[in-house]
């Protein structure tokens, strides 16, 4: 990297978010410059699931379904352009979701989602046993274990395998000649006229950029308390599991309430998830671990026989209201936000990527992002 360059766009933070907008500017001829404090792509990016549920197929009133509706148009386009320009498949697939009731809340939510489902176009069917057959062999075990259990199969939900997308779009930035740059941390802003003109790294290191873009997740709001502006953003623990069995056994994403089952194409299986709120501790625990297990087995008895290669933490961005912060900064014009997108920064970066490059080139957003503006009720600073 050349620290004397004044970069079009120098963005801070190296997960999906950071890399989806950063890969937009590039492509329409941005300097661009990403700044990451540990390694690129190796953050709550990595550690999630890699769940794409099916959007609106209609046009939606809510803000979240219109962001959630792009973002999943736009998610089979950016995986063809990477697999051509890259070679990498980041094993996108139009799988179907699979969503199991076992408790009488979990059938109650299921129920309510009918007319949700039905008011924004998304497909859905009940599923019997017969059903669960001639999608995979193994699934049947599902309907034996819980004989009472409601079941509903969404053919539109989609899965993409984390580590392989990030990898693709870190190879296409170094293609478009954007300056990735590991284990440095971003301290704060220079500011002048009311414009921030560099930001402050540590190892002496200062970047300058005529804008700047805080993509850092669930760190976000600790730098942006210190240019004045405070918001809700705030760490939420997870916990996964990676399974591995000899061959793969189902190919669609397995949903009970908050916890899923997702396969990968070469026979491994993740397991998750949990929601903490413990700070900024991003270790495993035992006890979560054991019940994660203990779910999983018992949705899949298979399970039990398949070897246990992994488990990680990862810090989800959770927000007050549940809405992203896409937008400017209060004082500083010239400095945006797009972080805390909690469980859906990988399945909304897509989108977001398009409307933060549409905000900062001065150019109509594909949708309103008033709902999504960084100051708002109920943000305190974190410090």
């Amino acid at each position: 990297m050349n620290s004397a360059k004044r970069y079009d766009l120098v963005v801070i933070g190296g997960g999906v978010i950071g890399l989806s907008i950063a890969y937009q500017c590039a492509l329409q001829g941005w300097t661009v410059c990403v700044l990451e404090a540990g390694e690129i792509g190796k953050g709550a990016s990595w550690a999630g699931a890699g769940i794409l549920p099916a959007g609106a197929t209609v046009q939606a009133l809510d803000p979240l379904e219109q962001l959630r509706a792009l973002s999943h148009r736009l998610h089979p386009i950016w995986a063809e352009e990477l697999l051509e320009a890259t070679g990498i498949d980041n094993e996108f697939r139009r799988c179907g979701g699979l969503y199991f009731a076992i408790t009488k809340a979990e059938r109650a939510t299921l129920l309510a989602n009918h007319s949700w489902w039905d008011d924004h176009g998304i497909r859905y069917e009940r599923c019997s046993a017969k059903q669960l057959q001639s999608v995979h062999p193994v699934l049947p075990q599902l309907a034996t274990t819980y004989r009472e259990t409601d079941c509903w199969w969404l053919p539109d939900d989609c899965r993409l395998r984390n580590p392989r997308h990030l990898q693709a779009l870190e190879e296409r930035l170094r293609q478009l000649k954007v300056d990735l740059v590991s284990n440095t941390s971003v301290q704060d802003f220079r500011v002048a006229n009311g414009s921030a003109t560099q930001v402050v790294c540590d190892q002496d290191l200062c970047v300058e950029g005529r804008r700047f873009c805080v993509s850092s997740g669930a760190w976000a709001a600790k730098l942006l308390s210190k240019v004045g502006t405070p918001t809700g953003i705030m760490p939420v623990r997870g916990q996964m599991i990676l399974y591995k069995t000899p061959s793969p056994i189902f190919s669609c994403v397995l949903n009970e309430g908050h916890r899923y089952l997702v396969p990968r194409d070469d026979g491994h299986i993740l397991a998750g998830s949990c929601e903490e709120e413990v700070g900024f501790v991003v270790e495993t625990t035992e006890e979560k671990l054991r019940e994660l297990d203990d779910w999983a087995i018992g949705m899949l008895p298979v399970l039990s026989e398949a070897k246990r290669v992994k488990s990680w933490a990862g810090l989800r961005p959770g927000s007050f209201d549940g809405y992203p912060y896409l937008g400017k900064t209060a004082g500083l014009e010239n400095v945006f936000v797009a972080a805390g997108h909690f469980r859906h920064g990988l399945h909304w970066s897509t989108g977001t990527g398009v409307l933060m490059q549409q905000l900062m080139f001065g150019e109509e957003t594909s949708i309103d992002l008033e709902p999504f503006r960084v100051i708002r009720g109920n943000a305190t600073a974190i410090g």
